[in-house]
C-alpha cells in the first residue's frame, strides 16, 4: 500500500500551481503585441457588405512563406443578416458566415472563428496587415461588438 503523506501533497500542489503559472505567463509572452488586438468598447458597424472594421494584427513572415491561423472571438448583438471576415494586406474581404439567420430582430451571443490563410491569399515576406472585416446584405443591417479578440499566429 503507497501511503503519501499530507505534506508532500501540499508540496506537490503547490509545485502544479507553480508549473501552471509559468505556464500562462509563457503563453502570453508567446504572442508578440502587435498579433493580438483586445478590445471592449462597443462599436456598431451599419451597411451592406463589405467594409472595414479598422481593427487590424499584424504578422511577419519569414523569407520561406508560412500558412497562418487568423481567429477571431467576441461578444456581439447582429440586427439583420451579417457577415464578418477578414482582408489580407488590403484585398479584399473574405466573408465568414457569420449570420443572425433570423433576419428580422436583434441577436446576440458569442462566436469564434478561425481562418487559415495562405501564401496564396496575399502574404508576403515582411509585415503582413490582417483587417477585421464584414458587412449585411442590406444598407440597414448592423452588428454590435462587445468584448473581443482578433488574433494571428504563424503556423508551424
Amino acid at each position: 500500500m503507497n501511503v503519501v503523506s499530507k505534506r508532500t501533497k501540499q508540496r506537490m500542489t503547490g509545485f502544479a500551481v507553480v508549473l501552471a503559472i509559468l505556464g500562462i505567463a509563457t503563453l502570453a509572452h508567446a504572442i508578440p503585441p502587435n498579433q493580438l488586438l483586445r478590445k471592449g468598447d462597443t462599436p456598431v458597424f451599419t451597411g451592406k457588405c463589405c467594409f472595414s472594421f479598422g481593427e487590424s494584427v499584424t504578422v511577419t513572415e519569414p523569407a520561406q512563406l508560412t500558412p497562418v491561423v487568423v481567429t477571431w472571438s467576441g461578444d456581439y448583438l447582429a440586427n439583420g443578416l451579417f457577415n464578418l471576415g477578414i482582408a489580407v494586406n488590403g484585398h479584399p474581404c473574405q466573408v465568414s458566415d457569420f449570420e443572425n439567420l433570423s433576419g428580422t430582430s436583434s441577436i446576440g451571443g458569442s462566436r469564434a472563428i478561425q481562418w487559415v490563410v495562405l501564401p496564396s491569399d496575399g502574404l508576403i515576406k515582411g509585415n503582413n496587415t490582417i483587417t477585421l472585416c464584414g458587412g449585411g446584405t442590406r444598407d440597414t443591417d448592423s452588428i454590435t461588438l462587445g468584448f473581443r479578440t482578433l488574433e494571428v499566429t504563424i503556423s508551424k
